[in-house]
């Protein structure tokens, strides 16, 4: 961090330096004292603009930094206070809307995706297969009121030989039951969900 700055301070201090001189020569000044002003001023100019746009950038950086954890807080921290047990909305090719209570599991490595276990012939796996989306909410939390929602969810089916390798690639899927015959894993990736609560502000959180 410090030789990255002192670098940048150092190459600021020699253009000023430079620029300074250049502008003295041109215009002439051979006046001691007018050329003492003229640097300063120029020199101050130059220094001062590069200095503010710099420590502005950081300043950005840092607090879309601290903007993305708070989020990803919020996110977790209520996830972890309801249960694993959402409403899973999908669409048929006819526009007809199939909503059924299933139970999830959250992947390990990444936070907005959730699994879940379904029978291979299940009207959800059908529609999913047919058009890859869905939408889904979680239970209100009984203290806060909050929950999790999305409308924005790609989902992909998971049959075959394909749920063994899933299994093995995701252990955590495991919790969901112990017979994988005759079932498929859906994969849900949430784009973005919406945090509700009865006591603060919504916040919609994207990833």
């Amino acid at each position: 961090m410090y030789p990255k700055r002192f670098i940048q301070l150092f190459i600021i201090f020699f253009v000023t330096i430079f620029i300074s001189l250049a502008i003295v020569d041109l215009f002439h000044v051979r006046e001691f004292w007018l050329q003492g002003i003229l640097v300063t001023i120029v020199g101050y100019i130059i220094l001062i603009i590069p200095l503010t746009a710099l420590t502005i950038l950081k300043q950005r950086k840092k607090f879309s930094g601290q903007t993305n954890n708070n989020r990803d807080d919020i996110f977790n921290k209520t996830l972890s206070k309801l249960e694993n047990v959402f409403v899973l909305a999908t669409k048929a090719s006819d526009g007809k809307l199939t909503a059924s209570i299933v139970t999830f599991k959250q992947s390990t490595v990444n936070e907005n995706v959730f699994y879940i276990v379904t029978s291979s012939n299940s009207e959800r796996t059908a529609n999913i297969a047919q058009n890859g989306v869905a939408a889904l909410t979680t239970w209100y939390d009984k203290q806060t009121g909050a929950r999790l929602s999305s409308k924005n969810v790609s989902a992909a089916v998971v049959a075959d030989d394909q749920v063994a390798t899933m299994l093995q690639e995701h252990p955590e899927i495991k919790a969901l039951g112990e017979d994988f015959s005759n079932h498929v894993i859906i994969q849900l990736t949430c784009q973005s969900v919406l945090i509700e609560s009865f006591r603060d502000q919504p916040v919609a959180v994207s990833f």
